[in-house]
């Protein structure tokens, strides 16, 4: 699995290097405020990529884009006014659209969250034990401690899990409320009911997967090699001398 984590990192992260390289052409016709804008760039996303979960926040925010598309261009259809949900539905199809927003809302800001928390924890460490930091490389054993004390500490995380089940229940339900409402024709025009409760359901399996390989199987926590420890992980100096 790590292997597929690490394709997945290198692939979201070729637009970073495309931006440093992109920055060295200009540097070499002269064009420094060209080649300073590359460079800022292409170090915002290595260094983002250079952190655990990337590949978790980059699939989770495309999920949710996707998702708000889909309720957002359905409830915009006019025909949804006359859909009758099916038995057992407590709202209309235009307020279950609204609650799927609101949960991908919630999901979009999730994953930022539960990475910066992480992030958070490992910098903690490495400020507590400088000698984990070795060749610029912090090991996977300490990514992975880090993980698995917000996992199963952080309060925000056991929200999250309160709201995904429910996320997940809410869309399922919406999927049978709209296959057995009044007609196609105004409860799924164009497919885009179907399509939102699809995304809510996939972003609940989608973090059972992430985080069961993550929490029992160490080895998807990769190692971090850091490009710029200094400035990523708040230090003076690369002699880690800490900022005060």
């Amino acid at each position: 699995m790590i292997h597929v984590f690490n394709c997945a990192k290198e692939t979201c992260s070729l637009p970073g290097k495309a931006c440093v390289e992109c920055g060295k052409v200009c540097a070499s016709m002269n064009c420094d405020p060209c080649m300073q804008c590359c460079s800022a760039c292409g170090n915002a996303f290595s260094n983002f990529f250079d952190k655990p979960l990337s590949t978790y926040v980059v699939l989770k925010v495309l999920l949710g884009g996707m998702m708000l598309y889909s309720c957002i261009a359905a409830s915009g259809n006019p025909l949804i006014s006359k859909c009758v949900m099916g038995e057992g539905s407590p709202v209309d199809l235009q307020t279950w659209l609204q609650a799927q927003m609101a949960f991908a809302a919630v999901h979009l800001l999730f994953a930022p969250y539960f990475q910066y928390k992480v992030w958070k924890t490992v910098v903690q460490k490495m400020r507590e034990n400088p000698d984990l930091l070795k060749d610029s490389t912090i090991s996977s054993s300490v990514i992975y401690d880090s993980f698995r004390e917000v996992f199963l500490y952080d309060l925000g995380i056991l929200f999250y899990a309160v709201v995904l089940v429910a996320s997940f229940v809410w869309s399922f339900k919406g999927s049978e409320w709209v296959n057995s409402g009044s007609s196609p024709q105004y409860c799924d025009p164009d497919g885009q009911s179907t399509q939102a409760s699809y995304y809510g359901r996939c972003f609940f399996w989608l973090a059972v997967f992430y985080n069961f390989c993550y929490y029992y199987c160490g080895c998807c926590a990769s190692s971090v090699q850091l490009r710029q420890p200094a400035e990523e992980l708040g230090y003076a100096a690369p002699g880690l001398e800490m900022m005060q």
